[in-house]
């Protein structure tokens, strides 16, 4: 892929050619990288086990060390040298959802796409593409790093290096398609596994359908699904979300989700009413000055008189005599 090219993702460090060289990056003999990549598999603990509510089961993973370490070591001396494309959000430095929904803000349409399975069905050969194609490391380096990487043949989610080769996935196709995207007045973007077009004038049916086309095409071409339950196609007429996010004018928490703040600052509140004297370190309180803090990112006027509130409680209860505190 050229550099020079804007939407293109590009490797900005010289190629590692052995593994005696990628001992100097990872810092650890050539020998005891093979040794690790061998027993990688047996160096993950499942972190969480999460059932959806389609029933499917998304599973995520910590690697023990010492691959831990050597996660750390991929991502900070190789993974970072990456520059990615303003249309990838996810788990990329000064990136987040926010910025992935601001990208689609005040569109007239937005079509939202979700990725089946994409960590499980981002298999050991497509990373193993990454390794060897994008970065151009040699085959024994590349199959080196993608032991060292998944785990039993497939991208596990949690892993520290795992968010940033999901970004890289589709090195080859997403440039293009971005493109000629672009190219028709849409704007693309991906978080992960969520992709999101949309436009700020009108789009016929023919257009919806052949933006559809495009997007399902560069993931079949990959070997990927569409989960076509979370398939989705809303208008300015409505309430129009990218994760999870409205974008009809600037992006913003929905209204369900301010509603629970509040109830939780009230029921904060009503704790101290009850005479409870709260923890300022743990549990309840600064949790909820936590949501406070994620509604004032999106909404700062209608989170300033609930920090305010907070704040005061906080204030109040150091004067009191000292009790025991509960969380």
């Amino acid at each position: 892929m050229n550099p020079s090219a804007t939407n293109a993702p590009f490797y900005r460090q010289r190629r590692i050619g052995t593994l005696q060289a990628l001992r100097i990056p990872l810092g650890m003999p050539a020998s005891d990288l093979l040794t690790l990549s061998e027993r990688a598999d047996s160096l993950y603990r499942l972190a969480k086990s999460i059932t959806k509510p389609d029933g499917s089961i998304r599973n995520t993973y910590d690697a023990r060390e010492p691959l831990k370490e050597i996660h750390r070591r991929i991502k900070n001396q190789i993974l970072d040298q990456v520059s990615f494309p303003t249309y990838l959000t996810g788990s990329i430095k000064g990136c987040d959802y926010k910025t992935n929904a601001t990208l689609h803000a005040h569109s007239r349409i937005v079509i939202n796409e979700d990725i089946s399975g994409f960590f499980p069905s981002t298999s050991a050969d497509r990373v193993f593409n990454v390794w060897h194609s994008f970065f151009g490391f040699s085959g024994s380096v590349a199959q080196c790093l993608t032991k060292l990487t998944t785990r039993q043949g497939e991208l596990p989610q949690g892993a520290i290096t795992s968010s940033f080769l999901a970004n890289l996935v589709f090195w080859q196709d997403e440039p293009i398609l971005h493109a000629r995207l672009a190219a028709a007045g849409l704007i693309y973007s991906r978080y992960v596994d969520d992709i999101a077009v949309s436009s700020r004038s009108f789009l016929t049916d023919e257009g919806k359908s052949e933006v559809i086309r495009q997007v399902y095409g560069m993931l079949l071409k990959h070997g990927y699904q569409p989960k076509r339950i979370k398939h989705d196609i809303t208008t300015s007429s409505e309430r129009m979300a990218v994760t999870k996010l409205a974008v009809n004018s600037k992006p913003g928490l929905d209204r369900t989700t301010r509603s629970r703040i509040r109830a939780a600052v009230q029921a904060i509140e009503k704790r101290v009413a009850l005479g409870e004297t709260l923890s300022f370190n743990k549990g309840a309180y600064p949790q909820t000055m936590g949501l406070v803090r994620h509604l004032e990112r999106f909404h700062p006027g209608k989170a300033a008189p609930l920090k305010k509130r907070l704040l005061a409680l906080k204030n109040a209860c150091k004067n009191k005599p000292p009790h025991t505190e509960t969380e």
